[in-house]
């Protein structure tokens, strides 16, 4: 699932972080990698759960005992509604 970023759609969340997390996200800004802490999480959010997904298949093609390529081909084929 790829996540698309409109932002008419945005919806503002609070979390509490540690200050070693804040820390870090700061040095990503200062850095120039990002240019806010919203654009920071938003992107760490997004990897997460590709990486979540990404095991998540890993793990039914294991069950199913199908390679990752072919795990890709039918999930490919149900994106496209084959």
């Amino acid at each position: 699932m790829v996540l698309e970023m409109s932002t008419k759609s945005l919806k503002n969340v609070q979390a509490r972080v540690s200050e070693e997390l804040y820390d870090e996200i700061d040095k990503r800004i200062e850095s120039g990698m990002y240019a806010s802490k919203s654009e920071v999480i938003r992107e760490a959010l997004r990897k997460l759960f590709a990486e979540q997904s990404r095991n998540f298949l890993r793990e039914l093609a294991e069950e199913k005992d199908l390679s990752e390529d072919e795990m890709l081909e039918e999930w490919i084929n149900v994106r496209e509604g084959a």
